[in-house]
């Protein structure tokens, strides 16, 4: 990343199932040109080095030890990338503003950049969750007080999070794809097989979405067999397998991640709940995206890149063989120029290198 050592602020590296911490991972193995080693701090697990020779050490979600880790290193390019109810189960780690002021202070050379994962929803007052967002907002607004740089993933988080802070030099970058690139399949696609690819909450949101779609295609014929993939020990894991307890269902639990690649690139198409919005952090968009696999919108097809490469859920049962091979490759080809790691990483080094020419 520069000159300086470089620590990175996390949740926990693969093989831990956790999409921050494998965006962490994934941007540091396709970062350009950096050949040191590099600090992880991570929330939990064990010390250790990775594959590339990094040292990995645990806070345990502790403030008191993440200053200490800091203290340690001492005057240093930091990356945090930050989701509250990563570092706290109720979305709150008030005790991280403060612990990375107090280094900044301690180590004036040092220069923070925060990549901002998630952010507090809004909720009426009436609502359990208000003070929690407010609390969760307050502290995201001592977060970017201290920032040099600070990135999100949507435009929409990139305006809410403009307005928390008061500052207007947020940037946007996309999420990229865990799952790595499979071989070309051998045989055609099970156009009569769907997929719903992704955590917990967000298969439950999809199937919540598509529920009446994939009863209908299920009667019809154009869906005889649908693939759940991801982890099953979780509370909206078990709501989803309340919501389809058809004999049509297959549901995997975690797969390796080429074996992902080969059920995206055999099966007939991938159900999404993304959506304008939302599309530019979603890993199983990208996933898709990737390995060349039709990707289904509940809502109408938006005519903006790239959702205009995806299906409607209308279109399905009639969208030609030439058509979907057409806009699956054309998603993908975006996907290649656009969101791919290598491709990120250097977007991201550009802006940390432009920040740093400014000071």
């Amino acid at each position: 990343m520069s000159a300086e050592r470089l620590a990175i602020i996390t949740t926990r590296l693969p093989p831990a199932v956790c999409g921050i911490g494998t965006y962490s991972w994934l941007l540091r193995q396709h970062w350009p040109n950096e050949n040191s080693t590099i600090e992880f701090l991570v929330m939990d697990g064990s010390a250790k080095a990775t594959s590339l020779g990094d040292r990995v050490t645990a806070f345990n979600g502790s403030g008191t030890q993440l200053a200490r880790e800091l203290e340690r290193i001492g005057s240093a390019d930091v990356l945090l990338h930050y989701a509250g109810r990563a570092y706290q189960r109720f979305g709150c780690p008030t005790w991280m503003p403060g612990v990375l002021m107090k280094w900044k202070q301690k180590f004036p050379g040092g220069r923070l950049a925060i990549f901002f994962h998630e952010l507090s929803g809004r909720f009426p007052i009436t609502s359990r969750q208000f003070w929690v967002a407010k609390i969760s907002s307050r502290i995201i607004r001592r977060l970017a007080s201290t920032a040099d740089l600070l990135m999100t993933n949507t435009e929409n988080q990139a305006g809410q999070l403009g307005e928390i802070s008061g500052r207007n030099d947020i940037h946007v970058l996309l999420v990229g794809s865990n799952i790595e690139r499979g071989k070309a399949p051998s045989s055609p696609r099970a156009r009569n097989e769907f997929l719903i690819f992704g955590l917990p909450f967000g298969r439950w949101q999809t199937i919540q979405v598509f529920g009446s779609y994939i009863r209908r295609w299920h009667a019809d014929g154009h869906l005889t067999k649908l693939h759940l993939v991801g982890p099953q020990d979780d509370e909206f894991a078990k709501r989803a397998d309340e919501l389809l307890p058809a004999d049509f269902i297959v549901r995997h639990g975690t797969l390796p991640s080429i074996q992902v690649s080969e059920l995206l690139r055999r099966v007939g198409f991938a159900l999404t709940n993304v959506s304008e919005k939302t599309w530019s952090k979603s890993g199983a968009f990208m996933a898709c995206a990737a390995n060349v696999c039709p990707v289904v919108i509940a809502s109408a097809r938006p005519e903006s890149v790239p959702l205009c490469h995806v299906v409607g859920a209308n279109e399905v049962a009639s969208i030609s063989e030439a058509e979907l091979s057409g806009r699956t490759a054309a998603l993908a080809d975006w996907y290649r120029d656009n969101a791919d790691w290598p491709v990120i990483a250097k977007q991201m080094a550009a802006l940390w290198s432009l920040e740093k020419g400014r000071s």
